[in-house]
């Protein structure tokens, strides 16, 4: 609770010089008038001179229930909105024949480097909330799979589906950073970043170097993650007899050129050999791209002063009326 105008509280220093006075008063004079005849004899108190030298009292608290209506009391109620200005991302993912790669580990093949992308990405989307957030997929060319959106539901949609078919074989690298600076460039120039996840080297579209200058100058972070084991792993390709063989495949990752991405731009150069990794790589970029969320709050206020006044109002009719009735003699 509080006071709209606390500085009329003083004012109920002032009842405390009349509450002296009213007590030396009641040492001064009887409860009931008394002739002289028998002014010197004691009288037993009745249940009316009681209540008579209750009234200044009374009157008393409706000076105070008075004054503190007057400062206007208010109860609060505090609304908290928190709001983060939240970041713009964009998710690079490497769609190349490379991806469906599986690495070998003691247990045997594991999941497909496409497919721990894929549920990596759709973990790391669900928790960024107040994050708008885009997806570009690329091969040989990038193409964009998803717009800058908040609906991060639908996002996960789209990351699901992505496949390897989508797009012609081959790694652009710098033409998928350039589609994805794309993206970013209209927003303003802090929180904003761009994931690149790739497992091989560039061989088609610009030079990945020069669209990391573009996205320095424009003031976007490139993360670049290298997915996939240095060592060999088995990929399925048709068989001329039908069905699906494996045939071993060796690590092609171009990590000098993901780093000189990463540093030219501010951003970050990570390794992630397996899905497990690849989760922990996510929790760290989750951990570097935060911005500081403000929190807005706001007070609404309730006026209690009506009902004090409404007790004062009833106190003092009630002092009125036991003064001029029943304890009319008493007083």
């Amino acid at each position: 609770m509080r006071f709209h105008d606390p500085q009329l509280l003083f004012l109920l220093a002032l009842l405390v010089p009349l509450f002296v006075w009213i007590r030396r008063s009641e040492g001064r004079r009887p409860a009931l008038p008394l002739s002289a005849a028998f002014a010197g004899e004691p009288l037993p108190e009745t249940l009316r001179s009681r209540l008579a030298r209750l009234l200044p009292y009374l009157r008393l608290a409706v000076l105070a229930l008075g004054i503190v209506a007057l400062a206007r009391p208010q109860a609060v109620a505090r609304e908290s909105q928190v709001q983060s200005r939240g970041m713009d991302l964009v998710l690079a993912l490497d769609l190349s024949t490379s991806m469906l790669a599986e690495e070998q580990g003691r247990e045997g093949r594991g999941e497909n480097r496409l497919a721990a992308a894929k549920r990596v990405l759709s973990e790391f989307i669900g928790a960024r909330k107040q994050d708008r957030i885009g997806l570009v997929a690329f091969a040989g060319r990038p193409y964009p799979a998803a717009p800058l959106t908040s609906d991060h539901q639908w996002l996960q949609g789209i990351v699901e589906r992505l496949d390897t078919n989508s797009v012609e074989d081959g790694t652009a690298l710098g033409d998928a950073i350039l589609a994805g600076v794309n993206r970013l460039r209209q927003r303003p120039a802090e929180g904003r970043a761009l994931i690149l996840i790739t497992d091989g080297r560039n061989n088609a579209g610009a030079e990945p170097q020069l669209a990391a200058q573009a996205a320095k100058a424009l003031g976007i972070r490139v993360h670049a993650i290298g997915i996939g084991s240095r060592g060999s792993a088995v990929i399925p390709v048709p068989s001329p007899l039908g069905g699906t063989i494996y045939r071993r495949l060796d690590a092609d990752l171009d990590a000098a050129t993901l780093k000189g991405v990463a540093e030219i731009t501010g951003g970050r150069y990570f390794e992630a050999g397996d899905a497990t990794v690849l989760s922990r790589v996510f929790a760290e970029i989750d951990r570097l791209e935060r911005t500081p969320v403000k929190e807005k709050v706001f007070f609404s206020y309730a006026e209690l002063f009506r009902p004090l006044l409404a007790a004062a109002l009833l106190l003092f009719l009630a002092e009125m009326l036991l003064r001029g009735g029943w304890l009319r003699r008493s007083c």
